[in-house]
C-alpha cells in the first residue's frame, strides 16, 4: 500500500472517531504527512513512506519532551519490539511499542494517547 493511501485511511479513522475534537487537518499532497490540530491544542503528525516506515508524533505542548513518538525509522534500540519503538513522554527514554505501521491497526491505539 502506498504512503498516501495509508494517510487517507488514517485520516478517515480519526475523523470517524474524533471529529468533534478536530480543529484543523492538513494532508500535504507533496509530502506523505498528515497534520491534525485538536481543539485542545494537541498536534498529531502522521507520516508514512513507501519503504514501510512510519512515525506518529503527538505534541501536547511546547514544553521540552512533552510529546510521544512512535516510529520504526531506526533499529538501534534494545527492546523486544525493535525496530518499532516509542519515545516516551517527558523524557529521552525509549520503550516497546504496540505499533506495526498499518493504519487500520495503529490509529485506534494511537487515539488512546490523545486523551
Amino acid at each position: 500500500m502506498k504512503c498516501h493511501e495509508k494517510l487517507d485511511i488514517a485520516q478517515k479513522i480519526i475523523q470517524n472517531h474524533k471529529s468533534e475534537l478536530i480543529f484543523s487537518i492538513r494532508h500535504d499532497s507533496n509530502r506523505p504527512v498528515l497534520r491534525i490540530r485538536f481543539i485542545t491544542g494537541i498536534l498529531l503528525f502522521i507520516r508514512y513512506n513507501d519503504y514501510s516506515e512510519y512515525s506518529y508524533q503527538i505534541i501536547y505542548s511546547q514544553s521540552e519532551y512533552d510529546r510521544i513518538r512512535f516510529d520504526n525509522y531506526d533499529d538501534h534500540w534494545d527492546i523486544d519490539t525493535k525496530p518499532h519503538h516509542k519515545h516516551d513522554r517527558g523524557s529521552k527514554k525509549v520503550s516497546r511499542s504496540p505499533m506495526c505501521g498499518y493504519p487500520s491497526k495503529d490509529i485506534l491505539i494511537l487515539m488512546g494517547f490523545l486523551n
